[in-house]
C-alpha cells in the first residue's frame, strides 16, 4: 500500500519535471534558433551590402572609362575635321567656283563646306551663287558669332532634325590672321552619334540595370538628376538628404534601407566625378524581395517550433531546416556575388587588373579572346604581358587619372590583325590600389566606317552610270543601225574589203560599247525584289562551264569543292555573273597556266562561306584596298566594273565580300559570305 502511494506521488513529479525539461529545452532551442535567424539575416544583408559596394565601384570605374572613350572619339573626330579645314584652306582659298568645293566634299564625305570672312560674309561655297547667303541652324549661327567675338579655335556642333532625318555634324574652324575668316563644314553625324550612344554612360546604366535584382540606377548632382535607368518619382535634392550630402565630401561607399514605391529596397550610394558631368552621387537600388522571403520563412519556422516544442524530435527537424535555409542563403550570396563578376566578364573591352605590386589579379573573357591571356596568368608580373603583346604602352597613370595610347595593332591567337587603343587607370586607395588596363578593340568600328564610305561611293558611281548610259545608248543604237543598213544596202565598187572591215569594226565596237553600258546600268540597279532559293552548285557550275574552254586553252585548272545542296536566297543570274567575273579575273592573272580553287563551306548561325583562290601573282599592296572601287582597274583594256558589280550583288543580298592574298598559294583570294536559305 505504501509502495502504491509512493508511485502515485512520484508520478506527477516526474511529469512536472518532464514538462519543465521539455520547456527548458524548447526555450533554449527557440532562443538559439531565433538568434541564429537574426544573425543569418544580418549576414545576408552584409553580403548584399558588400556586393552592392563592389557593383558601385565597378560602375564608377566603367563610367569613367566610358567618358574617356567618348572624349577620345570626340577628339579624334575634331582632329579629322581640323585637318580637313586646313586642307580645304590650302586648296580652296580664294576659289569661288562651287564645283571645286563640291569636288572637295565628294572626296572627303562632306555634305557642304562654306568659307566666311571675318565679317561673316560668304567668300566661297559648294552652293555659292551671286547673292548667296548661307542659313545655318540657330545653334551653329550662335557658335559662329561667339567665335567671332572670342576669336580663334574650333568647335563641333551636332544638329538633330526630326526622327526621320539623320543628325548633321557641323564643324567650325577659325583661321589665324592674316587671312582670318571661318570654315564651316557639315557631315553626316549618324555614325558618330550611334557610336557615342553605344559607349556612353546612359547605355552602360541601362545594361547594368537590366541585371536581375537591380531596381534603378540614378546619377544625381546637386542641380538634379543627370541620368536614370527608369522613370522615377520626385527625389529629394542632395542638400535635403543628409545621407547623400555626407557622401559628397568623401570617397567612401554608403548604404541604407529605404522605401521605394511601397517596397523596402537596399540603396548603395557612391560619389562620382568626371570631366563631363558635375560632381554627384551614383545611387543603386537593389531588390530585397528574396531577402524578405527568406526572412519570412524563418519567422514561420519560429512559430512552428513554438507550437510543437514539447516534441524533442523537432530539434532534429529544426536543425535540418536551418541547414536547408543556410543553403538558400549561400546560393543567394553566390548569385549576388556573381553579379559584379558577370558584369566584369561580359565587358566588350578587354580588361586586365593588377595590384600595387604589379601582379595580375584578374582578366576578363574579352582579353582572353583578343590576346590569349587567360586566368592562368593571374599572379604573374604585368611586365610579362607587356613583353608578350609587344605594344607601345602608355606610361603609368597618376592616381585618379587615365592615360590612353594612340591606335595600335595586335595579332590575335587566331592570327587576325586587330586595331586597338590601350587605356591605363589607377585604382583609388580605398579600393585596394593597383592599376586597370583596358584594351579597346576598334577594328569593327573602323571596318564599318570604311564600308560606309565604300557604299556611298558605289551609290554615287551608280547614279553617274545611269546618267551616262541613258545619254549614250540612244545615239549608239542609231550608229549601230546605220552601220548595219550600210552593210546590207550599200555595196561599193572599189575597195570592198576595206569597206567591209570598217563597217564590221563599227558594228563590233558598237556592240562592245553597248555591253559596257549594260554593265554601267548594273551599278544603278536596285536590289531585285523577286529573290529565289538557289542551290550554289547551279550558278558556280554554269560559270565554270562558260569559261572551261578559255581555261583549258590557257592551261588553267578549275576545281570546285562543296557540300551538297547548300542554298541561298538570291538571284541565280546575278550570282552566276559574280563567279564569271571572279573566274575571268583569275584567268587574266594567269596567262601561262595555273590553278583556281572554289570551296563552299557552311558556317554556324545560318551562313555559308565561298572562297575563290588562284595561284597567280596576287594583289599588289597598293591595289588591295581599291579592288572593289568602280572603274578601278590595272589592265589597259579593263572597265573596272567586274569586282564592283560583284560587291554590289553580294551586299544587295545581305552578304559580305572581301579580298586578300592567299597564305597558301600566294595568289588572290576572294571570300564571300552569304546568308543560307
Amino acid at each position: 500500500m505504501h509502495s502504491g502511494r509512493l508511485q502515485s506521488l512520484l508520478a506527477p513529479i516526474r511529469i512536472r519535471y518532464l514538462l519543465l525539461v521539455i520547456a527548458v529545452l524548447g526555450l533554449v532551442f527557440f532562443t538559439l534558433v531565433f538568434l541564429g535567424i537574426r544573425q543569418a539575416r544580418q549576414s545576408l544583408l552584409k553580403i548584399m551590402v558588400d556586393d552592392g559596394k563592389a557593383l558601385a565601384a565597378s560602375l564608377t570605374l566603367s563610367s569613367t572609362n566610358a567618358i574617356q572613350a567618348r572624349l577620345l572619339l570626340e577628339n579624334l573626330t575634331e582632329e579629322r575635321f581640323a585637318d580637313l579645314a586646313l586642307a580645304a584652306d590650302a586648296r580652296l582659298y580664294g576659289v569661288t567656283d562651287p564645283a571645286q568645293f563640291q569636288l572637295f566634299c565628294e572626296e572627303n564625305s562632306l555634305l557642304s563646306i562654306d568659307f566666311l570672312d571675318s565679317s561673316i560674309t560668304i567668300t566661297g561655297s559648294d552652293r555659292w551663287v551671286a547673292g548667296y547667303v548661307p542659313e545655318y541652324p540657330p545653334t551653329v549661327a550662335a557658335e559662329i558669332w561667339d567665335m567671332r567675338v572670342t576669336g580663334g579655335g574650333y568647335r563641333s556642333v551636332m544638329v538633330y532634325g526630326d526622327t526621320t532625318e539623320p543628325p548633321i555634324q557641323y564643324f567650325l574652324y577659325a583661321f589665324a590672321p592674316p587671312d582670318g575668316g571661318f570654315a564651316v563644314l557639315a557631315a553626316d553625324g549618324q555614325y558618330f552619334d550611334q557610336i557615342s550612344k553605344a559607349i556612353g554612360i546612359g547605355e552602360l546604366i541601362q545594361n547594368i540595370s537590366g541585371q536581375t535584382g537591380i531596381i534603378y540606377i540614378v546619377l544625381q548632382s546637386r542641380e538634379g538628376i543627370i541620368l536614370s535607368s527608369r522613370q522615377l518619382p520626385p527625389l529629394l535634392s542632395i542638400a535635403s538628404d543628409s545621407f547623400l550630402d555626407s557622401l559628397m565630401n568623401t570617397d567612401t561607399t554608403g548604404w541604407r534601407l529605404q522605401t521605394f514605391e511601397g517596397e523596402e529596397v537596399l540603396e548603395i550610394a557612391r560619389r562620382f566625378e568626371s570631366v563631363s558631368y558635375p560632381p554627384g552621387v551614383y545611387r543603386i537600388a537593389i531588390d530585397l524581395d528574396e531577402y524578405h522571403e527568406i526572412s519570412a520563412g524563418y519567422n514561420n519556422e519560429i512559430i512552428t517550433f513554438g507550437v510543437i516544442l514539447f516534441l524533442l524530435t523537432l530539434a532534429v527537424v529544426a536543425i535540418v531546416s536551418v541547414n536547408q535555409n543556410y543553403f538558400i542563403l549561400d546560393r543567394s550570396y553566390r548569385r549576388m556575388r556573381s553579379m559584379s563578376e558577370t558584369i566584369f566578364d561580359r565587358l566588350s573591352s578587354a580588361v586586365l587588373a593588377c595590384d600595387g605590386e604589379g601582379k595580375i589579379t584578374a582578366v576578363n573573357r574579352a582579353l582572353t579572346e583578343l590576346t590569349g591571356i587567360d586566368s592562368e596568368w593571374v599572379g604573374r608580373a604585368i611586365t610579362a604581358v607587356k613583353q608578350k603583346l609587344s605594344l607601345d604602352w602608355p606610361g603609368d597613370a597618376p592616381a585618379g587619372e587615365r592615360l590612353v595610347s594612340l591606335e595600335q595593332h595586335l595579332v590575335t591567337p587566331s592570327g587576325e590583325k586587330r586595331a586597338v587603343l590601350i587605356g591605363i587607370s589607377s585604382l583609388p586607395s580605398d579600393a585596394g590600389g593597383g592599376t586597370v588596363i583596358l584594351i579597346y578593340d576598334i577594328t569593327d568600328q573602323k571596318r564599318l566606317e570604311f564600308e560606309n564610305r565604300r557604299r556611298e561611293r558605289m551609290s554615287e558611281m551608280g547614279d553617274m552610270a545611269a546618267g551616262v548610259a541613258h545619254e549614250i545608248r540612244n545615239p549608239l543604237n542609231a550608229i549601230s543601225i546605220a552601220a548595219q543598213r550600210l552593210k546590207m544596202e550599200f555595196s561599193p565598187t572599189e575597195e570592198r574589203e576595206d569597206y567591209d572591215r570598217l563597217i564590221g569594226n563599227v558594228i563590233s565596237e558598237s556592240a562592245r560599247l553597248n555591253q559596257i553600258l549594260t554593265r554601267f546600268l548594273e551599278l544603278a540597279r536596285t536590289r531585285a525584289t523577286e529573290d529565289t532559293i538557289v542551290d550554289l552548285a547551279e550558278p558556280i557550275g554554269k560559270a565554270i562551264e562558260a569559261l572551261s574552254g578559255e581555261a583549258e586553252a590557257q592551261g588553267v585548272t578549275i576545281t570546285y569543292a562543296h557540300h551538297e545542296s547548300i542554298r541561298v536566297r538570291t538571284d541565280s543570274q546575278r550570282l552566276q555573273q559574280v563567279f564569271i567575273n571572279l573566274l575571268k579575273n583569275g584567268l587574266q592573272a594567269m596567262p601561262n597556266g595555273g590553278k583556281i580553287m572554289i570551296t563552299v563551306t557552311p558556317e554556324p548561325a545560318g551562313k555559308v562561306t565561298i572562297k575563290v583562290v588562284d595561284s597567280g601573282p596576287g594583289f599588289a599592296p597598293n591595289v588591295l584596298p581599291k579592288v572593289f572601287q568602280p572603274y578601278f582597274t590595272t589592265r589597259p583594256d579593263g572597265s573596272g566594273l567586274g569586282l564592283a558589280l560583284a560587291y554590289k550583288t553580294i551586299t544587295d543580298y545581305g552578304g559580305e565580300i572581301s579580298a586578300a592574298n592567299s597564305a597558301s598559294t600566294i595568289g588572290a583570294e576572294i571570300t564571300i559570305i552569304l546568308p543560307s536559305a
